[in-house]
């Protein structure tokens, strides 16, 4: 039982620590959010841990930087159609982790470029979907797709970045502490 607690808490702070670099600076949507959502699918064993972990981290991350960077103190965020959107990216991303039998290049950077493409559809639905300054219509929809082409770029960067990071550097950690490695 204490193999099992020591990877749970080494990857927990793993995944809460790659969520307050969102603190640092960093280009326009080079974040690790999603790299850390597969991670954790991949590399938890029990949905409570998975599912748990992926949401605290992001709350914990999303209070962090409202308040720190944006001095934006409103809770009423995380009801926001954009911010339910990006939360229920997550919870797909964890899943996806899941699905990942083997860890290895093919299959985390599938899942990698995958999530950069759902969360380029999703963020711009719901963010088209609650404004003003697109018509509610197929044009103005078109005009919030093209207008987000400039930052997908930084997505993709940073998912495929971000996820080797955590799991090349997890599976080194494992080989230099062998109790980190899964005990099926």
């Amino acid at each position: 039982m204490q193999t099992n607690n020591t990877r749970l808490l080494t990857i927990g702070a793993i995944m809460f620590g790659m969520a307050l670099t969102r603190l640092l600076p960093h280009p326009v949507n080079f974040t690790p959010m999603a790299a850390i959502a597969v991670f954790g699918g991949a590399q938890l064993m029990h949905n409570r841990h998975r599912f748990g972990l992926m949401l605290l981290a992001a709350l914990l991350s999303d209070l962090l930087v409202n308040s720190l960077l944006y001095n934006y103190n409103d809770l009423s965020y995380f009801l926001e159609p954009g911010t339910l959107g990006i939360y229920g990216c997550y919870m797909f991303f964890v899943w996806m982790g899941t699905t990942l039998k083997k860890v290895n290049v093919v299959g985390v950077g599938s899942r990698s470029i995958l999530a950069s493409a759902v969360f380029f559809i999703v963020s711009n639905l719901t963010l088209w979907a609650g404004s003003t300054f697109y018509t509610q219509d197929l044009t103005g929809l078109m005009a919030c797709y093209i207008a987000a082409i400039p930052f997908i770029q930084n997505s993709f960067a940073g998912d495929l970045i971000y996820s080797g990071i955590l799991f090349g550097g997890f599976a080194l950690l494992q080989k230099r502490i062998p109790v980190l490695a899964i005990q099926r």
